[in-house]
């Protein structure tokens, strides 16, 4: 992750382990670490300060990355790190490797020829592991692995290997892992119960850290964030870094946000389109569950950022199985969370993941599952009590039947009205009052004017 913050926030205890492990390595004591979060959590960024802390100790610095773009590579991140030995002209024949020198013919172009036939993981991962002693006794080796999540099953044998077996070496194995259920993440998993690995899980950053991560960003204090700007800041991060500084970085380009005399300023709309590059990552998540699963949260994301089983089932006709199927997969992907109340209703982690399933769905097919979806709410709840009017008439305004979503807006202000919650009465019979005004409905709109005035009033 290229990040715009001159300083990494949030991390402070995963920095301290990092640099008691890469100490640790120095002095002959290797261990390996696993950074272990969802996409744009900062995994990235984090290898990168163990990188600049390795380069502070002297150690040398081998650095590859697993890809699933173009055709299957085995020992891809593997061999990228280890042939970034042979470009600075050091001489290497003379490395004491003995019979492993052949092996690692599987690896280094450099060394290729007669591999020996039939060698096993277990001999390749030894080899390994001795190059890496031999290269590093003096100084300390950091090997860097990014993406093990797509990493082929040999190189995670190998992985697995060089965890088992760095205790008494001078080297630190870093590995980068999203916590989607893979190979990679069981490895890092097993490796931490074993306790011959450290696994360094890594959350979202909370609102203050958000607003820090802002302030570096904008070169101010966090006091110098406008108020505005950091509450659309978590809205739509929800604690990632990455989209935190991609959303910030939206509203500077698009000029909402600009630098005065005096300050940070909002000046415009701080509500954007979500950007191509986070569209496209959070759609590769939800692509991963299958056309159905796909499907599914669409209809999720009509409802709204908090959706109930219930209406979902009723609106896509999945039955229980298919449902708690998809939505497992869904939280083993960190897509959705369970939400209050319970066991019924669910949330998408990101409000961006809504805005992302919109950019696949036609006006036509979004506006079909918004009048199913009301439909549904009003079959399973008649009277509409609670949040569940309010819902129903966002649904029918969404579906095009703005006679049907005034009404429904009308009554949810007018039970506000008898709460005696006034400004939420007012929103609410401002916006029905607004959509009888477009249907022509004269009768209705001038009921909702005779309750909304004396609202206004109590104002």
């Amino acid at each position: 992750m290229r990040s715009h913050v001159p300083h990494i926030v949030g991390r402070d205890l995963h920095l301290r382990e990092l640099a008691g492990a890469l100490t640790d390595a120095c002095a002959q004591r290797g261990r390996g670490v696993f950074l272990v979060g969802e996409a744009g959590i900062g995994k990235t960024r984090l290898a990168a300060e163990a990188v600049g802390m390795a380069v502070d100790h002297g150690m040398r610095v081998l650095r590859g990355r697993s890809t699933t773009t173009g055709p299957a590579v085995p020992f891809r991140p593997l061999t990228e790190a280890l042939m970034s030995l042979f470009r600075g002209g050091e001489p290497l024949d003379d490395l004491p490797l003995g019979p492993y020198r052949p092996v690692l013919g599987r690896l280094i172009p450099d060394w290729g020829g007669d591999v020996p036939a039939g060698s096993s993981m277990i001999v390749l991962g030894e080899a390994v592991l001795r190059l890496l002693i031999a290269t590093g006794r003096d100084r300390g080796t950091l090997l860097l692995l990014e993406d093990l999540h797509d990493a082929d099953p040999e190189t995670l044998a190998v992985v697995e290997y060089l965890v088992d077996n760095l205790d008494q070496a001078p080297v630190l194995l870093v590995a980068t892992i999203r916590t989607e259920p893979c190979d990679a993440l069981d490895l890092a998993e097993s490796a931490r119960w074993r306790r011959v690995g450290t696994t360094l899980d890594l959350a979202p950053l909370t609102r203050a850290e958000v607003a820090a991560l802002a302030a570096s960003q904008l070169g101010t204090d966090p006091a110098g964030v406008p108020a505005p700007a950091l509450d659309r800041l978590w809205e739509d991060s929800a604690g990632s870094p990455l989209l935190a500084e991609e959303r910030l970085q939206s509203m500077i380009t698009s000029g909402s946000l600009v630098n005065g005399d005096d300050g940070w300023k909002v000046v415009g709309d701080l509500r954007g389109d979500v950007s191509t590059s986070m569209a496209k990552g959070l759609l590769q998540r939800i692509d991963r569950l299958g056309p159905r699963g796909r499907d599914l949260f669409s209809a999720a994301a009509v409802i709204g950022r908090r959706f109930p089983l219930t209406v979902l089932q009723h609106v896509t006709g999945a039955d229980d199985r298919e449902l708690l199927s998809h939505l497992h997969a869904g939280v083993a992907s960190r897509l959705v969370v369970p939400d209050e109340p319970p066991p019924d209703w669910y949330a998408f982690r990101h409000p961006l993941t809504v805005e992302a399933l919109f950019t696949q769905l036609t006006p036509g097919r979004r506006a079909e599952l918004a009048g199913r979806a009301a439909t549904a709410v009003q079959a399973l709840h008649p009277e509409l009590e609670g949040d569940w009017c309010q819902l129903a008439a966002g649904l029918r305004s969404e579906e095009g039947d703005v006679t049907e979503a005034g009404r429904l807006f009308a009554e949810a202000g007018r039970r506000a009205l008898a709460a005696g919650a006034i400004s939420s009465a007012v929103a609410l019979l401002s916006r029905a009052e607004r959509l009888l005004a477009d249907s022509g409905d004269a009768v209705r709109r001038a009921e909702v004017l005779e309750t909304l005035l004396p609202a206004l009033a109590e104002t």
